[in-house]
């Protein structure tokens, strides 16, 4: 009996590790889903075409009777293909069945789970969908509602800068429990205003919805009620209605850890359409907040007292506010950074401002209609001095002390009317179209041709008047000749991200996957660098990015320069590009510890061997890309362009195979560029053979 017994429990035991999932099965889980949840409709599931059928087949062929998968499974993998289906195809998805690897989607990271979790459950624990980010990646259709399949486990949905991406009912937040970033800026997500259902969003801590068509309709207060951890809004660029100025932004009041609100340019009207225009006085009740902007949002009356004592920046240009600046002295607040300029203030400057704000850094005052001249007070807070005050503009005739480091327009505030923020949200979406974009594989471009450099003993340069041997600046006070152009082509048009920082009056255009210096000497794709981000500039200092936006330009060039580095319009810039989107190379979802930055120089380390040594020529492709690096090119964007399995066993074998002798080049460049090293070398390999020599004689 006992025997028979074990047999029982064997054969239970082996049918439970080779147990699958049937079409039928699959079909029913799926079915119960969709009864479960009155958003959904289980009728799109047999209507032939719908992209629920469509789904639902693919995960039917991809699961069925596979006995490595289970229920979870199906649920995750259904979802991404409901958004490939619904959103007319994202480039690399339903190639395998390992969802994780598709482009754009994390799943779970082990390090996020309780350390005793068992094998069974980590496994499945990690087959969850945490983070799907599809920025800039042209898709287009509208969202699927089958994403709250994925509420207990999502955390980021990062869409933002799909123009053609639409989404019209929200009752699916409901199940959203742990959304933590709502990114969708850039889309047509449309709404009439900000839809109530945002409320939902318990767990939320950023929400990013500038340049949409949620606009043109209120601000609910229930939007917002009970996003107790919210932290950063960002609302630029919309269109408002409010039944009363006092309530415009009072549902940002009842958010108690807001600490971002980013609301430039954004227009109010009542329900006539006739224009409102709010006070400031709500800032007073965003206890938290640390940073406010409303850049060219109209304000009434003047700067309000009592603001918030943790507010550190401040900005409100163009706004029409008025009054004087009694208000920065009556207040716990010490401003680091204030943008006041081209206002109707007036008035005195208080001298006593410099001794209430003295960590000011930036502060902007030109283009109001002040009285008298900028105290002598504010001269102490100078750089130049010894204090933390960087940047003090004003209007000419006030800078009569000497203190302003620049005046009127040079301060490079003026409002660019050809790059103006106020642009129309984005339209419907077109006709359905197959999209197949894999951003970080394509096109290299870099910088555009308007792009500035400062040349040795020359000054500024445009980007499309450089040449090869330039001595150009490529950090404080230190200046490398250009010995190649990864990419030159002055006839091309391109995309690129212009990206404005504080103090700045020139803007980085720049290419998404082209690398910047940030804090802790790393470089990192422009595509990652986000409003409030601190970009490393000329001066060794950091500075905080305003805004960033989309532009069209003419020219592509990527000047190489010995270290790597480069400053175009202030901002050191690597020479690199990333080809995955990310800081560092991957493999799979891991990341390994080869950061773009030291693969591009290191992988450059032959090229400028072979400068060293006399072979300076230089030639390009059709495209203007250097001979040099173009094959690499296509390969590594071939690679990374594959399927994950595919993409991560080259990845790997490049790493395990050409990195040994690329890192021997760079060894071998240090040695002949440093006569400190090659000394050091030369010593020691003279030591150990006179020691060798020493034991034979012995």
């Amino acid at each position: 009996m006992n025997f028979v017994a074990s047999v029982v429990i064997l054969l239970g035991f082996v049918a439970q590790q080779v147990s699958c999932l049937s079409a039928t099965q699959i079909r029913n889980q799926i079915e119960g889903y969709y009864n479960a949840r009155s958003y959904l409709d289980a009728v799109t599931l047999a209507t032939e075409g719908s992209y629920q059928a469509l789904a639902l087949q693919a995960t039917q062929d991809a699961l069925a009777d596979n006995s490595l998968k289970n229920a979870n499974n199906v649920k995750n993998y259904f979802v991404a293909a409901c958004i490939h289906y619904s959103t007319n195809g994202v480039g690399g998805w339903m190639q395998d069945t390992d969802y994780c690897q598709w482009d754009g989607i994390k799943c779970y990271n082990e390090l996020e789970l309780d350390p005793f979790t068992s094998i069974e459950d980590l496994e499945v624990e990690q087959q969850k969908i945490v983070d799907i980010s599809l920025r800039e990646y042209g898709v287009a259709g509208t969202w699927p509602h089958e994403t709250a399949l994925l509420g207990d486990h999502l955390v980021i949905l990062e869409l933002r800068d799909n123009a053609y991406l639409n989404c019209f009912e929200y009752d699916w937040f409901i199940d959203m429990n742990t959304l933590q970033y709502l990114l969708i800026g850039g889309t047509a997500w449309d709404a009439n205003g900000i839809p109530s259902q945002l409320g939902y969003l318990t767990e939320l801590d950023q929400f990013h919805a500038s340049d949409t068509n949620w606009s043109a309709g209120p601000i609910p207060f229930e939007a917002f009620e009970g996003l107790n951890k919210l932290t950063y809004i960002a609302l630029d660029n919309n269109e408002y209605v409010v039944t009363s100025e006092e309530d415009a932004l009072a549902p940002f009041a009842r958010l108690p850890s807001l600490i971002r609100l980013y609301f430039e340019n954004v227009r109010f009207q009542d329900e006539n359409g006739n224009k409102v225009v709010p006070p400031l006085d709500f800032l007073t009740d965003l206890d938290s907040v640390i940073e406010t902007w409303f850049d060219q949002t109209e304000f009434s009356g003047g700067i309000p007292n009592n603001l918030p004592a943790s507010l550190r920046s401040l900005k409100l240009s163009y706004t029409g506010i008025s009054g004087n600046l009694n208000a920065l002295l009556n207040t716990q607040a010490n401003l680091e950074r204030a943008w006041l300029n081209h206002n109707s203030l007036s008035g005195p400057i208080p001298a006593a401002i410099a001794t209430k704000h003295d960590r000011l850094v930036y502060l902007y005052l030109e283009g109001n209609d002040f009285n008298g001249q900028v105290p002598n007070a504010f001269c102490d807070l100078l750089v130049t001095n010894g204090g933390t005050l960087r940047d003090l503009g004003a209007n000419e005739n006030e800078c009569g002390s000497g203190c302003c480091t620049c005046s009127d327009d040079a301060c490079g505030n003026v409002v660019d009317v050809t790059d103006d923020a106020s642009t129309d949200a984005p339209t419907a979406a077109p006709t359905p179209v197959d999209v197949t974009v894999n951003p970080g594989t394509g096109f290299v471009v870099c910088f555009s041709g308007s792009s500035t450099v400062e040349v040795e003993n020359v000054g500024a340069v445009k980007m499309e008047n450089l040449a090869i041997g330039d001595s150009v600046r490529v950090g404080n006070n230190k200046f490398e000749p250009i010995y190649s152009f990864g990419h030159k082509d002055s006839n091309s048009t391109a995309e690129y991200l212009r990206i404005t920082t504080e103090g700045s009056s020139a803007a980085l255009e720049i290419s998404p996957d082209h690398m910047v210096a940030v804090e802790g000497g790393r470089h990192v794709p422009a595509s990652l660098v986000k409003k409030g981000d601190l970009l490393l500039i000329v001066t060794d200092e950091f500075a905080s990015v305003t805004s960033i936006k989309k532009v069209m330009r003419e020219g592509a060039f990527a000047p190489f320069t010995a270290s790597g580095n480069i400053v175009v319009n202030g901002i050191v810039a690597s020479n690199y590009i990333a080809y995955q989107g990310s800081e560092y190379v991957k493999i799979g979802d891991m990341e390994t510890p080869f950061s773009y930055q030291f693969i591009g120089h290191t992988f450059n380390s032959v090229h400028r061997l072979a400068v060293m040594v006399g072979i300076t020529g230089e030639t390009y492709t059709p495209e203007g890309i250097s001979n040099w690096v173009a094959t690499a090119h296509q390969m590594m964007s071939w690679a990374v362009g594959q399927n994950g399995c595919i993409s991560s066993l080259l990845i790997a074998l490049v790493l395990v195979l050409l990195l040994p002798l690329l890192v021997f080049a760079r060894l071998v460049e240090i040695l002949l560029c440093s006569p400190v090293a090659m000394a050091v070398v030369v010593g020691g390999l003279g030591l150990m053979k006179y020691k060798r020599s020493t034991k034979k004689v012995v």
